[in-house]
């Protein structure tokens, strides 16, 4: 497993890519949009990543990135291998890229599948079985960051509820 200095270098912007050879636009716009559905800030350094995950292709290393991101950089320096690995982790765990290993231990990333399949989160009353949809978007999110910790998609979901009084 090969060790990456925590030595932070001051990110890279857009304005940094040499022209024609980032990623599609419209490309880096759809995977931004999956990253701003599940409320996490968008930096600079994230946005540049994406393109080089892009150019770098299906089945990229964290070196073969780094190597691209060098290579499409026109001014300064490519960010550090610490912090590419830092938000390509970030991405897994948020399900905008999958991670595959590989049997010589090679982490080779692609970008996931869109998940745009709605799935029905259900509020069951405990005492009476009453069922109640919850059109909560914020509900749906949270399951759906939880799920993609754990490496898993949320298809449905039922909660229990009890109904309560409140003492006055």
């Amino acid at each position: 497993m090969l060790t990456f200095s925590e030595h932070r270098r001051s990110p890279p912007a857009l304005n940094q890519i040499r022209p024609g050879m980032g990623a599609s636009r419209h490309a880096v716009r759809r995977l931004e949009e999956r990253y701003e559905e599940v409320s996490i800030k968008m930096t600079d350094l994230r946005r540049v990543l994406l393109h080089g995950v892009l150019e770098a292709g299906p089945r990229a290393t964290v070196v073969e990135i780094w190597k691209t991101l060098s290579r499409i950089i026109k001014h300064g320096r490519a960010p550090s291998l610490g912090s590419i690995q830092r938000n390509l982790n970030l991405f897994v765990e948020l399900a905008i890229l999958h991670r595959d290993v590989t049997s010589d231990r090679l982490w080779r990333y692609s970008v996931a599948p869109e998940c745009r399949t709605a799935f029905v989160i259900t509020f069951v009353e405990a005492g009476t079985g009453q069922k109640i949809d919850c059109n909560v978007p914020e509900v749906a999110t949270l399951l759906q960051r939880v799920a993609a910790r754990h490496g898993l998609a949320v298809q449905a979901a039922a909660i229990t509820v009890t109904s309560f009084s409140r003492a006055t």
